[in-house]
């Protein structure tokens, strides 16, 4: 059949999502992880890694499942000293800031600057909004980094959620607040993104404008979609159905579905002429292969996805 090309702006930064590796496994632990980013930096020249703060959490979906029983992990802070020490990457440190009071949570933050070098945080809320915590909402720990916290080239970022009603003005209202810049949660559905990307280049007006890092989640078998359901990712019936209708196929239909996910959203910036840089968080959700990592991030970057035809094209 005929092979048709499709071309889209690369991202601006390309961003690795690493997991910490479980307490128990120790410095092993810590060095298969080490080796593993080496890898992929070594292939892509990576912008930055980022490495989430995993806590124990209810799922959000009753279609959701985790792929293991909860473990202890190595604190972020930690595996981002050893990358920035072995690699020179620079690292993102998610925190989130609920569980600490002000002043104790500011100690920690001054602490991960002197002591493990980081830069670059993304603040994360409570799991419940109808909860009380002893800490600070996001909006508040954004002031109180940018009022009380002296670290040169320090950045602030918080987390969207692009299917979340009046998500735009949310973020405006951090972006006030002292953010600038938002990863994501993993997304599946371009139209999510370009409607967000469509209200804020409407209401970002004389602000600074932030960076927008969209997490794009590979997955090699349906037990990895139900892990995502578990973490709140919005994917249809219908793609999900797509994706695992060759449970063979599920990672290389996975990989074509990023692509024309992120070249639709890529094209959609330049047309409406958005004015912030958008970059990519790849998060690969289960044992996905470096080989596999490396390929996908070198489409994004060349900005250029295939269609082979009919037999390997994505959902309508």
């Amino acid at each position: 059949m005929e092979s048709l090309t499709s071309r889209a702006a690369p991202p601006a930064e390309l961003v690795l999502e690493a997991v910490p590796p479980e307490l128990g496994q120790g410095e092993s632990g810590i060095e298969t992880t080490l080796e593993r980013i080496e890898s992929l930096h070594r292939a892509l020249g990576l912008d930055a890694v980022n490495i989430p703060e995993i806590h124990e959490e209810s799922s959000k979906s009753r279609k959701g499942e985790r792929l293991r029983p909860f473990e202890p992990r190595v604190e972020p802070r930690t595996l981002a000293r050893h990358i920035q020490e072995r690699l020179d990457v620079p690292c993102i440190i998610n925190r989130v800031v609920v569980h600490l009071e002000r002043k104790r949570q500011l100690d920690w933050f001054r602490e991960s600057w002197e002591q493990y070098g980081i830069r670059r945080f993304v603040l994360v809320g409570g799991e419940r909004s109808d909860q009380s915590y002893p800490g600070p909402s996001v909006p508040e720990a954004n002031r109180l980094l940018r009022e009380r916290l002296d670290v040169p080239g320090m950045r602030v970022g918080n987390i969207c959620i692009p299917t979340r009603r009046g998500e735009a003005e949310r973020m405006m209202h951090k972006i006030d607040s002292g953010a600038d810049f938002f990863t994501t949660q993993v997304i599946f559905h371009a139209e999510e993104v370009t409607t967000l990307l469509d209200a804020l280049s409407e209401c970002v007006g004389g602000r600074a404008t932030p960076q927008v890092l969209v997490s794009l989640a590979p997955v090699r078998s349906e037990r990895n979609i139900r892990f995502l359901h578990w973490l709140g990712v919005s994917l249809s019936n219908e793609l999900e159905d797509w994706l695992i209708a060759g449970p063979e196929s599920v990672t290389e239909r996975s990989l074509m579905h990023i692509r024309s996910t992120w070249t639709e959203i890529a094209n959609h910036a330049a047309a409406i002429d958005l004015p912030f840089p958008i970059g990519v968080n790849i998060a690969p959700i289960g044992r996905i292969s470096a080989a596999t990592t490396i390929g996908l991030a070198h489409r994004l970057r060349e900005g250029v996805i295939h269609f082979a035809g009919a037999s390997d094209s994505i959902l309508p």
